[in-house]
């Protein structure tokens, strides 16, 4: 399920990329000056930045997840060591914690 949600959402971030291309337009930047992305930003391209990031973050937990799949942690608490429940584990397939510890790191202030 890791892999698959894997390369679902690695294949978003693709085309996320591609989109911000399009939206860019960089092939018809004239000048041979390097385009930085807050230089040409609209609304549309800072959007789709936002759900890169999105994205990318939740790539980085599913690289994670099976990480602690390899090490023989997966499914195990990364804050308190108990079982993650296995409906919070099809809900959220990539997550480290279970609801207890979901929850007190939600009430801790920043």
């Amino acid at each position: 399920m890791l892999v698959q949600l894997h390369e679902r959402v690695g294949g978003e971030v693709n085309y996320v990329v591609e989109s911000i291309h399009d939206d860019m337009n960089i092939n018809e930047n004239i000048s041979s000056a390097p385009v930085h992305l807050a230089d040409v930003a609209t609304g549309a391209v800072d959007a789709d930045v936002q759900v890169l990031h999105m994205e990318r973050s939740i790539l980085d937990e599913i690289d994670a997840a099976l990480a602690r799949v390899e090490d023989g942690t997966f499914g195990k608490c990364t804050e308190c060591g108990t079982a993650v429940s296995e409906d919070r584990l099809r809900a959220l397939p990539y997550t480290p914690v279970c609801v207890r510890s979901a929850r007190e790191a939600s009430d801790r202030p920043y």
